[in-house]
């Protein structure tokens, strides 16, 4: 089952900077019509629309997909939501360049594609008008983008939503609503980051990210300090209600004050208190996960040194009943050859034991614990060997795709002109 949501960017750059994080990291795959590296898709956005004069530079769509069909953990699912999100645009503007980034950074983990559309049709050279809305619209016979992802869910053999309505509105269906470079994007932006941080299981940890993100600088500059401040309502039908607010410092003279404030819920219901509470749940569970998992090997190592002890101990005490002879040492050599001969004699008819029992090896304490160090190291290196494989299938995928699709960016060059502008 998946959901879907359309919002127009006037800023492609703005937008795919966004969906790929500052340092390209967001996106756990990645499928792009436009060869290059991140940029060369915006600009050639940029190119196409400003030739164009046109305000919107792409369509952005996203779409959601529910943890019962994809595991979002899982690198061969997350590549099958990533290609249905390639297909989706295909299906929709099958004449358009198009950029697919897959997250699983979102509310509770879940996989969901950003889908950006250049807004310009290669071979009629227009912008594009169809898939603009969430519903169908019967002026103009239009149809809206939940419409296609259904019939391409069902093309799938994928479950499709009962009703067509809106997702909730967070933050990453809002942003475009906001102007590129105003303080609410930017509250906004950080607010997101925040939130999607492992170390915020609680308001206190989301305040301590937000006053390390105050230490950040960008363009060599620092950012503007923010902080969140809660209120609690004393009376009426919100008595007892904890409400959000951000500050952030403003010298744009946006407000003509030193701080710029804004109700989180203003900007998206993930900011608000409750909508929190699913992310704080999310990062602790992963947290008690961990915990738990460390917990198990930490123990399943001490166990094995208690048993490794005990062996020694074993031995140790059994030594001293064997053969008394490897406790004296060299006093054994003064000894004759047949008084010694005599009292080996004398000590193995009296315990009961055999010869090969009196002289069995013990348990060599240290050799057990470079066994499990060993064990323990193998297994770590085998999930490493694990994400690696998966990973280079998933890159190799994606390579191959960018392969064929530059080929057919070459294709159309030779035949259309202006396909080729801001390659």
């Amino acid at each position: 089952m998946s959901t879907t949501h359309y919002s127009p960017s006037t800023s492609a750059a703005d937008t795919e900077r966004y969906i790929r994080g500052k340092e390209d990291e967001r996106g756990v795959a990645i499928t792009c019509d436009v060869p290059g590296g991140p940029g060369a898709f915006s600009a050639r956005a940029r190119a196409l629309t400003q030739n164009m004069k046109r305000d919107v530079e792409a369509l952005h769509y996203r779409q959601s997909f529910s943890d019962e069909e994809f595991d979002p953990k899982n690198p061969e699912d997350v590549q099958r939501v990533n290609d249905l999100g390639y297909m989706l645009a295909k299906k929709m503007h099958p004449r358009s360049d198009c950029l697919v980034v897959t997250h699983t950074d979102g509310r509770g983990g879940k996989a969901h594609n950003h889908v950006l559309v250049i807004n310009h049709d290669n071979e009629t050279e227009k912008a594009l008008s169809d898939y603009r809305t969430f519903h169908d619209r019967k002026a103009g016979n239009q149809r809206g983008v939940q419409s296609a992802n259904d019939e391409l869910m069902r093309e799938h053999g994928l479950s499709v939503v009962k009703q067509l309505e809106r997702a909730p509105q967070d933050w990453e269906l809002r942003r475009e609503d906001f102007a590129e470079g105003s303080l609410d994007r930017e509250m906004g932006d950080r607010m997101s980051a925040a939130l999607a941080d492992p170390r915020s299981v609680d308001k206190a940890g989301l305040e301590s990210v937000i006053a390390e993100q105050n230490q950040q600088h960008h363009d060599g500059e620092r950012v503007p300090r923010m902080r969140l401040h809660t209120t609690v309502s004393k009376k009426g039908k919100n008595a007892g209600r904890e409400t959000w607010t951000l500050y952030i410092e403003d010298d744009r003279d946006e407000t003509k004050r030193a701080e710029r404030l804004k109700r989180t819920s203003a900007l998206s219901a993930d900011f608000t208190p409750e909508g929190a509470r699913a992310f704080f749940d999310y990062h602790q569970q992963l947290k008690e996960q961990d915990h738990e998992r460390s917990a198990r090997q930490a123990e399943a190592a001490e166990r094995a040194e208690r048993i490794a002890a005990a062996a020694q101990q074993s031995r140790d005490d059994g030594d001293l009943e064997l053969d008394p002879r490897r406790r004296r040492g060299t006093e054994r050599e003064d000894r004759p050859t047949d008084r010694a001969a005599e009292e080996a004699r004398g000590v193995r008819e009296g315990h009961g034991r055999g010869d090969e029992q009196a002289h069995r090896p013990g348990v060599d304490l240290a050799a057990v614990r470079q066994h499990v160090t060993a064990d323990r190291e193998r297994r770590e290196q085998a999930d490493r060997d694990r994400a690696d494989a998966q990973r280079v299938r998933a890159e190799s995928r994606r390579e191959a795709a960018e392969r064929r699709l530059a080929e057919f960016d070459r294709r159309g060059a030779e035949e259309s002109r202006g396909y080729g502008l801001g390659d």
